[in-house]
């Protein structure tokens, strides 16, 4: 059955699925390809390179260098570092 295209409906049939999954033991096989899917496809060195290349230099927003902030109180760094 496809989803509805009322966006109502649509958020109800859903939830609906979801809670009819919830709580089902996955198959090794399933549990494999969800976590392909969320890894997403690997990315090749040279696309790796050019990323990085196009994101030097851009300056971060005071609201993300504050979460960054953030999500580093209370770690310590190793030895090595």
């Amino acid at each position: 059955m496809p989803a509805p295209k009322d966006p109502i409906k649509r958020a109800e049939w859903i939830k609906k699925l979801s809670d009819n999954q919830r709580g089902k033991p996955k198959s090794e096989e399933q549990r494999r390809k969800m976590s392909e899917v969320h890894r997403g496809k690997p990315k090749s060195e040279e696309t790796r390179r050019k990323i990085s290349e196009a994101h030097t230099g851009i300056p971060l927003s005071v609201e993300h260098r504050r979460r960054m902030s953030e999500s580093r109180l209370g770690k310590k760094l190793s030895v090595e570092h």
